[in-house]
């Protein structure tokens, strides 16, 4: 696994790269809905809650994979720097 994170306008681009198994192509639009599996046992809640969290704070999510070579998950979140006065 390998994670990279830059930044990306006026925000941060966080890259998620696996060499796993990758994901079938018919199965991709599929990944982000609730209680989608592919696993005898699962819940098919995780990439869900994730794009759920991800779209709650203004980002989004995108998956790019080839069956047999892996898959990258690429999240932009935006950062919205704001200081408070030392002084209150």
């Amino acid at each position: 696994i390998s994670v990279t994170v830059s930044e990306s306008g006026a925000g941060v681009k966080i890259s998620v790269t696996d060499s796993g198994k990758g994901i079938a192509a018919d199965q991709l639009e599929a990944i982000f809905t609730p209680y989608f599996t592919t696993k005898a046992e699962g819940t098919g809640l995780g990439l869900a809650v994730v794009h759920n969290i991800v779209e709650q704070h203004g980002g989004t999510i995108q998956v790019a994979s080839q069956e047999g070579k892996g898959s990258t998950f690429t999240l932009w979140l935006p950062v919205n720097i704001t200081r408070k006065d030392p002084q209150g």
